[in-house]
């Protein structure tokens, strides 16, 4: 039995000894709360382990040597996911003008393992190429997320860059779910904590 679910364990069997109906209606009760919670992918107790690593992410465009030239302004992605996985699963893709994923913006594709997403080719001068990364990982509800699998590896990624002549910096990303709001922690999906409180005023000393 997986530590998210619940046991009645013997307590569950003294209560059964002494009492079988009301040891028949507990053991109900707790074969529908695990049964609820496999459904909405979260756990009853603790947090469900994260989904298998995505295995690949399929870019359309054509490569050559580090780079993936799209045929267009619309970059188009699938993910090949062939682990064994629940219902309830989330997809998600980072996608990042620098190689390390510093504050990366996130595109939540929900249980779909493909993609669409407008980019420009251009910076705000209309002249310098806007190199694109990008990394997708999985995960459940109640869940961490998966390993994130790069475009290209780990260390290695590939640079994605956009055919057309449009010219937009994009915006700081300020994240997702319950990471914190400066975009800054990656990687982290719908979040690792329950709730994430508002953020405090700064102080301000006097002079």
């Amino acid at each position: 039995m997986l530590q998210s679910e619940l046991s009645g364990g013997q307590e569950l069997a003294a209560i059964k000894n002494r009492d079988s109906l009301l040891g028949s209606l507990l053991e109900r009760i707790i074969d529908g709360t695990n049964t609820l919670a496999k459904n909405t992918g979260s756990a009853v107790v603790g947090k469900v382990p994260p989904p298998p690593k995505i295995d690949s992410i399929t870019v359309q465009g054509v490569q050559a040597g580090g780079t993936i030239t799209c045929p267009s302004e619309h970059l188009h992605w699938t993910l090949s996911h062939n682990q064994a996985i629940n219902k309830g699963i989330n997809y998600i893709t980072e996608i990042a003008t620098d190689p390390s994923f510093n504050q990366p913006h996130i595109v939540d594709h929900g249980c779909s393992r493909s993609g669409f997403l407008h980019l420009p080719k251009f910076q705000n001068n209309g002249s310098t190429v806007q190199d694109y990364y990008m990394r997708s990982y999985s995960q459940m509800p109640g869940s961490d997320a998966s390993e994130p699998t790069v475009l290209g590896g780990l260390g290695s990624a590939v640079k994605i860059n956009m055919t057309g002549t449009s010219a937009s910096t994009l915006l700081p990303s300020t994240g997702s779910g319950t990471a914190s709001p400066t975009g800054q922690q990656g990687g982290l999906g719908l979040g690792t904590v329950l709730t994430r409180p508002s953020p405090r005023p700064k102080r301000f000393s006097a002079k």
